[in-house]
């Protein structure tokens, strides 16, 4: 992708470098002394609630979910679902057995996409596909380029007049920084926001394992260093900033939702979506409201949020699109299996964000123009003039 315009030769010799690495939380960054020796202004960051089909989009906009209208990918919408053909499919041509396959679905994933025009992240994961006529789908579009976010401005919107660079998100973290590395030698841009999303990767398969997450860390900092010392032989005035959207949190224990749910009929008495931290639930029968919570929060390690949680977790859509109600687990507990997964992963997020896994952090070389508290905030930091 890279936006990019190239400086003339009398430019300005200041630089803003924004470094991206999704799940590098403040707990991992401050226990690992994570790039502490260069970058001495280190904020712990409120984290906004969900995963980062949320939270990607907050950073790059400043705007809570209900603003940019971005949350978690699937939410009910059977009126306008593009997967609305499935519904007249027999359910004898998707056989489970076949289709609940991570490799099928991969690949039904990339034919769906290309069908369907979606430019932004797309993946169906483990959703049934009798489930699919009743959702939609929000990142149908690219996020990180002008225009990307359906009138809400983004980062890119915010740059334009400025010589700027934002990677590519769909290539891997190393390429981008070896790409910005280069752009750098060359003074091709005055400012840059660079993205990672391996570490999350990462960090879900071995967040309990001390020595590799310290391993990896250190070759994460051994790579910001060198970007960081790139810049400064280059430029006259550096600004390098790393940020991240959530921390992780290590697996606690499992629960599954079938059990509690068997005498009730998905479709007819409600519409839930099972992320791995949280089942949003819509009631197309509203005298089953109370019975259907009663026996989810049965299941326990979890709680419903109230009104007042969803206001201050920015997730209190007025529509519901999604959903009537949420429930949340608790830190460490994954819903196994999920419409994301069929088992539970070593690490996850997407927790409350008053857990100290969750916080997400900003680190940088001087101190920025607004301290960050929320995720939301760095927006203001990287369009301040």
């Amino acid at each position: 992708m890279g936006q990019m315009a190239e400086l003339e030769n009398t430019a300005s010799r200041k630089v803003r470098l924004y470094i991206f690495i999704d799940a590098l939380g403040w707990e991992l960054a401050e226990r690992y002394h994570f790039c502490a020796d260069f970058l001495p202004c280190r904020y712990d960051v409120v984290t906004q609630l969900g995963y980062s089909a949320g939270a990607v989009p907050t950073i790059l906009t400043g705007k809570t979910p209900p603003e940019h209208g971005h949350f978690s990918f699937f939410y009910y919408d059977p009126h306008h679902s593009p997967f609305r053909f499935l519904k007249y499919l027999p359910s004898f041509l998707l056989p489970d057995i076949i289709f609940s396959r991570h490799r099928i679905r991969h690949h039904i994933s990339k034919v769906l996409k290309k069908v369907l025009g979606y430019t932004g992240y797309f993946q169906l994961y483990r959703v049934p596909f009798r489930h699919l006529p009743y959702l939609n789908y929000s990142e149908k579009r690219d996020m990180f380029i002008p225009g990307g976010m359906d009138g809400v401005p983004n980062l890119a919107d915010a740059w334009q007049g400025r010589s700027y660079h934002i990677s590519d998100w769909r290539k891997p973290g190393m390429f981008n920084f070896q790409e910005a590395e280069e752009l750098l030698k060359r003074g091709s841009f005055e400012c840059a926001f660079i993205y990672d999303a391996a570490l999350d990767g990462f960090l879900h398969r071995h967040i309990g394992e001390p020595e590799a997450v310290r391993a990896e860390l250190k070759h994460y900092e051994e790579r910001m260093r060198r970007l960081y010392e790139t810049a400064v032989a280059c430029y006259d005035e550096v600004e390098f900033c790393v940020l991240s959207d959530h921390g992780m949190t290590p697996l606690t224990c499992s629960l599954d939702l079938r059990p509690v749910l068997g005498k009730y009929r998905w479709g007819r008495d409600y519409i839930s979506f099972v992320d791995s931290t949280m089942a949003r639930f819509w009631w197309i029968r509203p005298e089953l409201k109370e019975e259907l919570r009663a026996a989810v929060a049965s299941a326990g390690h979890g709680h419903w949020l109230s009104e007042q949680e969803q206001e201050r977790y920015h997730v209190n859509f007025p529509d519901h699109r999604y959903g009537d109600d949420i429930y949340l687990l608790d830190a460490g507990v994954q819903f196994a299996p999920s419409d994301m997964g069929g088992m539970a992963l070593p690490g996850m997020h997407g927790f409350s964000p008053d857990d100290k896994d969750s916080d997400a952090c900003f680190l940088s070389n001087r101190k920025p123009v607004v301290e960050p508290f929320w995720i939301g905030d760095y927006f203001r930091i990287m369009t301040a003039p």
